[in-house]
């Protein structure tokens, strides 16, 4: 899902399904899920997910763990096994709200941070057959992350309200397609998630990229994103960006290409 460099809806919805011949118009989805990420401290065992029905009518949701990786630029998901959701089949009452328990196998520690996504996807429902129509389907892909051990942790000194950029490497390369394309790299033990991103001239005036998330770099990978500027950065220009849970967009330490 492209909008500018990457746009992926707030909560992390990936997008829905559509199935035919099922409800006499298009209807919305009543299936909400809370909360929008996870973090486990190294040794933590469990945490819940919330699943609750808007709606008028029952329904019922899958819930998969995968096991979330980063190759050549994509992402790459999994079946997990260290990690599990149990009831991974889920019927919610209308007005009503489930829970699913997340647990870690064996809980150890890490000297990387390990990365999933959960996945939940509403299911279809079983209607008569002389209702027919649209329906809209979700599906939620939620991010979930196990801390690094806390003295890796502390051998990479962060200040205190903002996000340590000092073992990302950044630069703006040539895309396929002629255009600007953002290269990061993060050679730190935890994610990195970049979003609001834009372009400011040497007077201060801001062109926007990306109004929400562009996207993640998990430890020791590599990810790129178009940008909807022509390469290279026109002179004077700043590449501006948010990084994790900063309050404020910063410049973007650009390295030259190959560099």
């Amino acid at each position: 899902m492209r909008c500018g460099l990457i746009h992926q809806v707030a909560g992390c919805v990936l997008g829905c399904l559509l199935s035919a011949g099922i409800l006499s118009d298009a209807a919305a989805s009543s299936l909400q899920v809370s909360p929008i990420q996870f973090t486990y401290a190294p040794t933590d065992q469990s945490q819940a997910l919330y699943l609750q029905n808007t709606g008028t009518e029952p329904l019922e949701a899958q819930v998969r763990v995968m096991r979330w990786s980063q190759a050549n630029g994509r992402d790459v998901l999994e079946k997990a096994e260290d990690l599990v959701a149990s009831p991974a089949i889920v019927r919610v009452a209308p007005g009503e709200r489930q829970v699913v328990r997340l647990a870690r196998k064996k809980p150890l520690e890490t000297s990387q941070e390990k990365s999933y996504r959960l996945l939940v996807d509403e299911l279809p429902r079983k209607m008569p057959a002389e209702r027919s129509g649209l329906e809209v389907l979700m599906r939620y892909s939620i991010p979930v992350f196990v801390e690094p051990n806390r003295a890796q942790a502390a051998a990479s000194p962060a200040a205190a309200q903002q996000t340590d950029l000092s073992r990302v490497r950044a630069s703006v390369v040539r895309d396929a397609d002629g255009k600007a394309a953002l290269q990061v790299r993060n050679e730190g033990p935890s994610h990195l998630r970049i979003s609001f991103a834009s372009l400011a001239d040497a007077a201060g005036a801001r062109t926007w990229l990306a109004q929400g998330l562009v996207g993640y770099v998990l430890p020791g990978q590599q990810m790129r994103w178009p940008l909807a500027i022509p390469y290279p950065l026109p002179s004077g220009h700043t590449l501006k960006a948010r990084f994790n849970d900063d309050r404020e967009s910063r410049p973007v330490p650009l390295a030259e290409p190959g560099s």
